[in-house]
């Protein structure tokens, strides 16, 4: 018997969308980087992520571009004809499990927003926060 489980973490390309079947079952799909190589031979292949039923329903809205997620799922390959008439193939998980760090974490705390409120993200950008440690820290490694 074949075990076919996969494990990737990584920052979200795009938001999750979310899509009803005509059956009424919930679809979430978005996408996570897989990176292979280093240097000027680095290569990255986005893997497609979908979510079913209730998962796909609750968490679809909390998936957003750059937030970092670990997802746990089936690896499939899914293959379809387009329009031209030739064939297709795209590396999907089918998610059985996935974390998302708590909100308020660097990083994940990226509501959906409209462009319109880039001055605001670089005005708090300018300011220092007081809740971060000054970076007065020696280089030096102590081994």
């Amino acid at each position: 018997m074949a075990i076919n489980t996969i494990t990737v973490s990584g920052n979200v390309g795009k938001d999750a969308v979310l899509r009803v079947t005509p059956n009424g079952k919930h679809i979430s799909s978005f996408s996570l980087p897989a990176k292979s190589g280093f240097g000027d031979n680095e290569k990255t292949s986005w893997l497609k992520c979908k979510m079913f039923g209730a998962m796909a329903e609750k968490l679809s809205t909390a998936i957003v571009k750059g937030s970092k997620v670990t997802v746990t799922g089936e690896f499939v390959i899914e293959e379809w004809t387009k329009q031209d008439g030739s064939q297709a193939q795209t590396p999907t998980i089918l998610v059985r499990d996935i974390d998302l760090p708590p909100r308020g974490t660097p990083g994940n705390d990226h509501p959906r927003q409209q462009p319109s409120s880039q001055p605001q993200r670089q005005q708090r950008a300018s300011t220092p926060q007081p809740s971060e440690p000054p970076m007065d820290f020696d280089d030096d490694i102590p081994f």
